[in-house]
């Protein structure tokens, strides 16, 4: 993981943040419960001047600064403050236990406003999908023949065509009455 840490600085350092911020977004997705990733993914749109978007990473952490405050506030208003908008924007698939007391606070705050105003508060599953154990689908004996007899039917359409094309021209040009 330091590596991946090692290539954002560099990402950084050579003024590729959208690169840097693909890679921050992926280690969130494969770590959830780490959200000290979210805070420097926060920091890197905040510095390129997307303080909504910062807000949307900075939501979970209590205001340290006026920059976090006026962030996460453009952000919630950029949602309408509707609980249900913001939770389907986060997706948060981590492990609420694991964190701290004001993100634990802010996510309950956040589904109370969501049942209260749609009766629903939306729920993310952790990816059950194991590394290295995915297998392609494997195609029917049917779906096979479909896919062979599509490709012999786009080469023979215009080989018949030109064929029925020909014999008009031959009729037209050299059969007299």
């Amino acid at each position: 993981m330091e590596s991946i840490f090692y290539r954002i600085e560099q990402d950084l350092k050579a003024g590729r943040k959208k690169k840097a911020c693909d890679r921050l977004r992926n280690l969130i997705n494969e770590f959830p419960d780490d959200i000290s990733l979210r805070e420097k993914l926060g920091q890197i749109y905040y510095d390129s001047g997307f303080k909504d978007e910062a807000g949307k990473f900075w939501i979970f952490f209590e205001p340290q600064n006026f920059e976090m405050k006026e962030a996460v506030e453009i952000y919630r208003n950029s949602l309408s403050n509707s609980g249900n908008a913001i939770l389907k924007d986060i997706v948060f698939r981590g492990d609420r236990n694991q964190l701290p007391e004001y993100a634990q606070k802010k996510l309950k705050e956040l589904e109370s406003d969501s049942f209260k105003k749609t009766k629903h508060i939306p729920d993310f599953k952790p990816k059950q999908r194991e590394k290295g154990n995915y297998k392609e689908p494997e195609r029917s004996f049917l779906g096979k023949i479909g896919v062979y007899l599509l490709i012999t039917a786009i080469i023979l359409i215009p080989i018949l065509g030109l064929v029925k094309l020909f014999e008009i021209i031959n009729s037209i040009f050299f059969n007299k009455f």
